[in-house]
């Protein structure tokens, strides 16, 4: 009784709390249009089931531990309030989140389940995580979400769009996390438990110090201090072997150094933990686009563009198309990138490539 008493007090705080980072940064113009209609339960799930793919990919790709999902899905199924109502994914970050999305579909963080410290406190999680859910659609959208949905449920995305429906409102989702105040609320509980947490969220807990170098590193390869980056990356992959996020970091910076071999190995390997990341897919693709091996590169950065297209991986695959004797996917491709990014540097360069190509036809 006491335990459910201390909930039930709890829940008009967390509620305030989170819904004012969902609806804090909408701005004023926060109001869907006028005769728009709430969405159906089938239409919400598609709509945060889009959103949620590409906010996987924007808050670092989703978490390679496959137990760890299975472990958060069987205590999902045995508790009574939240069974059959939650869809929760794990993104590979290191700061401590939660996301809610339409459809009863939240996305936590890597860094969010490392602060759980007993089962009792990640089940309480897991019921706030489901409460913040099913407010979430009565929270009004702003103009640009529901523009957004718009698309996602009326037209088929392209896969090269960088600016598609689903895309603009997983940015839209990534700017408003439940963190800090918020995410210390929904660990306030007096549901303990005498379990410990499970297993591989004891590992995760395990795995803190290493990203903590990692972050070190990427400090001090920003300060353009490489040296003494790559000690910390090193250490950090040292400490732990098998994790793509820190193994993708380390060949990237091996690989804006110049150290393709060692850049391949690493992001080979980080590929293989997590091959639903679009950047390390591109990394490994730009990789092989500077070896020649143009076959490998396409490969690489059309998966890396299937799983989210930016500017980026979309000038590496037209240069890719374009090397491997594609003209027409090439030119679609840099015209692409020009109406969508014209002002910036790839942009640019992708005006003067299609001036080119245009011009000896």
């Amino acid at each position: 009784m006491r335990n459910l008493v201390a909930r039930e007090l709890l829940w008009p705080v967390i509620m305030l709390t989170a819904l004012a980072c969902f609806t804090g940064c909408a701005g004023m113009d926060r109001y869907l249009p006028a005769g728009a209609q709430k969405l159906t339960a089938e239409q919400e799930i598609k709509v945060g089931a889009a959103a949620g793919d590409r906010l996987l990919q924007l808050l670092g790709g989703p978490h390679h531990d496959q137990t760890l999902a299975e472990e958060i899905e069987s205590l999902i199924k045995r508790d009574v309030e939240i069974s059959g109502r939650l869809n929760v994914s794990l993104a590979d970050k290191s700061a401590a989140a939660l996301y809610v999305l339409p459809g009863d579909r939240v996305v936590m963080t890597r860094g969010l389940l490392s602060e759980i410290r007993d089962l009792g406190e990640l089940t309480a999680l897991l019921q706030h995580a489901a409460a913040l859910s099913r407010a979430a659609s009565s929270v009004q959208a702003n103009r640009a979400s529901h523009k957004a949905t718009v698309e996602i449920l009326s037209t088929k995305e392209s896969v090269y769009d960088p600016e598609s429906g689903s895309i603009r409102l997983a940015r839209i989702f990534a700017e408003r996390p439940c963190e800090g105040n918020c995410v210390k609320s929904l660990l306030s509980s007096e549901m303990k438990s005498s379990q410990g947490v499970p297993e591989s969220i004891r590992l995760l807990q395990e795995l803190q110090p290493a990203y903590t170098s990692l972050a070190e590193a990427q400090q001090l390869e920003r300060a353009d201090n490489f040296s003494q980056a790559i000690i910390h990356y090193l250490k950090a992959a040292t400490m732990a072997p098998d994790e793509p996020h820190i193994l993708g970091s380390l060949g990237m910076a091996y690989l804006r150094a110049g150290e393709l071999q060692t850049a391949r190995l690493n992001l080979q390997k980080a590929v293989k933990l997590q091959p639903d990341y679009y950047k390390t897919r591109m990394g490994l693709g730009y990789l092989y686009l500077q070896q020649g091996k143009v076959h490998k590169a396409n490969n690489e950065l059309a998966e890396s563009v299937r799983l989210l297209p930016v500017t980026e991986n979309l000038f590496l695959l037209a240069e890719a198309r374009e090397k491997g004797g594609d003209a027409e996917g090439s030119i679609s491709l840099y015209r692409l990138i020009v109406e969508k990014d014209p002002q910036s540097k790839l942009g640019r360069t992708a005006a003067s490539r299609l001036a080119r190509s245009m011009g000896a036809e």
